[in-house]
């Protein structure tokens, strides 16, 4: 009986139908059950950062493991701090809080922005704006501040207190943020919906109406972040300055880690406000903390900006591709003949594993290891399935 009969008798169905049974990976390449080789443009959803089975963070928790896995947050652990320590550093924020996923992270932000917003101003002050084409997590909070009623209409009623604005207008932005306000929510890059860059005045504008409302400004980073654009974190390409960002995916190279960055918040979190079992364990920290260093020394900021420059440039100038947009190893390759879909099976059947992310749309986010012969294949892989399909 293979894995995959065995998935289906005993997995809940929230997933659809998987294609393949991948069992091995090395750098930017995995294999399935039968042996077949696929050059892997997923890269667990912009998780791998360094590539599968790359030592250092599997080192790292092996090592941390065997001394001292677990602790709870009652105690202290030096991981934990070092952490902690590594990330305010990069990111300019002052604290850190860590749990386990990007929607836990971005509950937590949500919850941190409440709590700012009924110091300042009682309870009346607790709206969410977000926007729309935006994906914060499956989580009731941050599903609530998600776009897309597909999504949401299964669980309904969600929390009350969200409102999604277009993406882009300003006025609506303007319209909407208020003295009620307790933050604003923003993806810098948009990734489930489409690899839509934020522009910088959108941002700014963002910025400036939480300034002027004493509302926090929340980025969630939870794909952007860890050197996916070629920045550490996004906000830094943008020079609009948040009050906190949300990590998670590459952060510790597919351990399951989830952070909020911030600024110092007198309003903020108080103790016993808000936990998790979990977060910030010696082990899990570990595997964070030597994947920064792995990026760090291996220069994958810049490989991300040379090789996204040459995938996004490749991509382009193929025929039946009606745009790219994105930044770093975050692209999305919007097909003019649309099916998007079928184009993706195409590819998973001459070894190349992209998502479709959209009708229309690719979504392109493979290991930050990823080097011009493996760019250039996946160039030229696409442009043979287009041309067969033309």
């Amino acid at each position: 009986m293979s894995i995959a009969d065995r998935g289906t008798d005993v997995m809940m169905t929230n997933y659809p139908p998987r294609p393949l049974t991948l069992v091995r990976g090395e750098g930017c390449w995995v294999w399935d059950d039968a042996g077949t080789r696929y050059l892997d443009l997923v890269a667990g959803i912009a998780v791998v950062t360094l590539g599968h089975g790359h030592p250092a963070p599997a080192r790292a928790l092996a090592e941390q493991a065997a001394v001292l896995g677990h602790v709870s947050n009652l105690f202290w652990s030096e991981p934990a701090v070092a952490l902690a320590e590594r990330l305010c550093a990069l990111s300019g924020m002052e604290r850190a809080f860590f749990c386990n996923s990007g929607a836990e992270a971005n509950e937590a932000a949500i919850k941190l922005a409440r709590r700012h917003g009924r110091e300042v101003a009682g309870a009346a002050k607790h709206r969410i704006i977000s926007l729309e084409g935006a994906f914060h997590g499956r989580t009731m909070g941050a599903l609530a501040a998600t776009w897309g009623e597909s999504k949401k209409a299964p669980f309904e009623p969600l929390a009350a207190g969200f409102q999604q604005v277009p993406r882009g207008d300003q006025d609506a932005l303007r319209a909407a943020v208020g003295p009620d306000t307790a933050g604003v929510l923003i993806e810098p890059i948009q990734g489930e919906g489409g690899v839509n860059v934020i522009d910088d005045a959108y941002l700014a504008l963002a910025r400036e109406l939480c300034d002027e409302h004493d509302a926090l400004l929340v980025f969630d980073e939870v794909q952007t972040g860890i050197g996916r654009t070629g920045a550490w974190f996004s906000f830094q390409r943008s020079g609009v300055r948040p009050d906190a960002i949300t990590l998670a995916k590459g952060l510790a190279c597919g351990l399951p880690i989830g952070a909020v960055l911030s600024r110092p918040l007198d309003t903020g979190f108080k103790p016993g406000d808000h936990g998790t079992t979990y977060g910030g364990s010696p082990a899990i920290a570990a595997g964070a903390l030597a994947t920064i260093n792995a990026v760090e020394a291996e220069d994958l900021l810049g490989n991300a900006q040379r090789m996204g420059e040459r995938l996004a440039e490749g991509m382009r100038a193929l025929p039946g591709v009606a745009a790219v947009r994105g930044a770093g190893l975050m692209v999305a390759v919007e097909l003019a003949a649309g099916d998007a879909a079928g184009v993706a099976a195409a590819l998973r059947d001459r070894g190349v594993l992209v998502n479709a992310v959209t009708d229309s749309a690719l979504r392109l986010i493979p290991p930050l290891v990823i080097d011009a012969t493996q760019v250039d294949l996946a160039i030229e892989t696409l442009r043979a399935v287009l041309a067969e399909r033309a």
